[in-house]
C-alpha cells in the first residue's frame, strides 16, 4: 500500500516537473536583477537579387548630331523621352525637337524634326514637329503619337501617316481651367502617359498639377494646388508638388510623380482617389553615398529624370546614372548603373549611365534607356 502511494506521489511529481518544462523559460543578463536579455530582431526581408546586362543599341558616346543609320553610326543631339508601340519599335524625342524610330535591329529613323540628316550628311526631308520644343511624349493603342508643346501650353496629336492636330489645351494661352480638352488650359505641359483605357496623364510642369484627360475627352485637374514648392501630401488639389516634370501610370489607375527637392528626392503616388502620399523616397533627406536601397522613405534618390511602368505594376526610375525598380510595396533596388557617369556596357551596378532622360518597356520586359547620346538596352539574366 505504501509503494502505491509514494509511485502516485512520484508520478504527479514528474508530471508537474515536465509541464513547467514546456513553458519558454526568461533570459536574464543579470538574474538578480531580472534583467532581461535582448531578443534577436527579425531578420530584414530582401527583394530577390536581379541580374540585368546593359547593352548600346543605337549611338554613340561622341554623337551631337541627328544622324540616321544603323547601330553605333546614328547619332543623337540629346535622347530624352521615349514611348514603345506594339512592335516593339522605340520612339524617342531627340534634343526636344525631333521624333526619332530605332526599331529591333537598331535601324535609326527620322519621323518629324529640323535638322535630320542622312550617313552621307545630306539634310532628310521629313515634316517638323509641331511647335518645338516638345517635351513629353506618349502613344496609344492606334500608334498614334502625342506630344506636349512647352511653348504653346498644348498637346498635339500626330496620326500615323504625319498627320497634326490640336488634342488638348487652348494654344497659345496658359491657365488652369479643366473642362472639355480644346478648352481646357495648361501652363507648360510637360510628360505624358496614357492607360489602357486610352486615358491621358499630364505633368503641367509650371501650374504644378497632375491632369488627367479621359477618353471622352475631359480635362480634371486629379492633384496639385497650383504652386511648385515642398511637396507636401494631400487629398487632391490641398497636395503640393516639388515639381512635376516626369510621371507614370501603373495598371490599377496609380499615378507616379517624380520629386526633386534642393535636400532629396522622392516619388509621389496619387490614388484613383486623388490622394496624394509620398511612395519611396525622402524629398527632405539628404542621399548618403552608397548603394541608397530601402522599402519606402528609406530609400534615397539622385535626381530622378524618368519613370516607367512593367507588366508587373513595377516603378522603374530612372535617376542621373542608375536605373532602380520600386516595388508595389516601395522595396527599391538598383538594377543597373551606380553614381558615377558613363557608358560602359556591364552587368548590373558595374555598367554605367552618362544621364538618364527617358524609359521604355517592351513587350519583352527589356528596359530601353535613353542615356545621352545613345539608347541602351537593359535585358534581364
Amino acid at each position: 500500500m505504501k509503494l502505491k502511494f509514494f509511485s502516485a506521489i512520484a508520478l504527479i511529481t514528474l508530471s508537474a516537473f515536465l509541464a513547467l518544462g514546456q513553458k519558454k523559460a526568461k533570459v536574464y543578463t543579470n538574474p538578480k536583477a531580472k534583467v532581461a536579455a535582448p531578443q534577436p530582431a527579425a531578420a530584414k526581408i530582401k527583394a530577390p537579387v536581379e541580374v540585368w546586362a546593359v547593352t548600346t543599341i543605337a549611338g554613340s558616346e561622341d554623337g551631337n548630331k541627328q544622324m540616321d543609320g544603323l547601330g553605333n553610326k546614328a547619332q543623337f543631339s540629346r535622347a530624352a523621352n521615349s514611348a514603345m508601340d506594339a512592335a516593339d519599335n522605340l520612339y524617342v524625342l531627340d534634343d526636344r525637337n525631333a521624333l526619332r524610330k530605332i526599331d529591333a535591329e537598331g535601324n535609326v529613323t527620322t519621323i518629324m524634326g529640323v535638322m535630320a540628316q542622312a550617313q552621307d550628311y545630306s539634310t532628310i526631308d521629313v515634316p517638323r514637329l509641331p511647335n518645338w520644343p516638345n517635351n513629353g511624349l506618349c502613344m496609344d493603342a492606334a500608334g498614334n503619337w502625342y506630344v506636349s508643346s512647352g511653348n504653346e501650353h498644348a498637346i498635339y496629336k500626330i496620326t500615323p501617316d504625319k498627320k497634326t492636330t490640336l488634342f488638348a489645351g487652348a494654344e497659345g494661352y496658359k491657365g488652369t481651367d479643366d473642362g472639355p480638352k480644346l478648352q481646357a488650359e495648361f501652363y507648360s505641359p510637360e510628360a505624358l502617359c496614357m492607360d489602357k483605357a486610352g486615358n491621358m496623364y499630364v505633368a503641367d510642369g509650371s501650374n504644378g498639377m497632375v491632369r488627367k484627360i479621359s477618353a471622352d475627352g475631359m480635362v480634371k485637374t486629379m492633384a496639385g494646388n497650383g504652386k511648385t514648392s515642398d511637396f507636401k501630401p494631400g487629398l487632391g488639389k490641398d497636395a503640393q508638388f516639388g515639381q512635376v516634370r516626369h510621371i507614370a501610370v501603373d495598371s490599377k489607375g496609380n499615378v507616379y510623380v517624380a520629386q526633386n527637392g534642393q535636400r532629396g528626392c522622392c516619388v509621389a503616388k496619387i490614388n484613383p482617389q486623388g490622394v496624394v502620399s509620398n511612395f519611396v523616397g525622402a524629398f527632405d533627406d539628404l542621399r548618403p553615398a552608397g548603394d541608397n536601397n530601402g522599402t519606402g522613405k528609406a530609400a534615397k534618390f539622385m535626381r530622378i529624370n524618368a519613370l516607367a511602368i512593367d507588366a508587373a505594376d513595377n516603378l522603374i526610375i530612372g535617376e542621373n546614372t542608375r536605373v532602380r525598380k520600386a516595388t508595389p510595396a516601395g522595396v527599391v533596388t538598383t538594377l543597373a548603373g551606380n553614381e558615377t557617369a558613363g557608358g560602359r556596357d556591364a552587368i548590373g551596378t558595374k555598367a554605367m549611365f552618362w544621364g538618364i532622360y527617358g524609359l521604355s518597356i517592351d513587350s519583352k520586359g527589356n528596359i530601353l534607356v535613353s542615356d545621352g547620346s545613345t539608347i541602351r538596352k537593359m535585358t534581364k539574366q
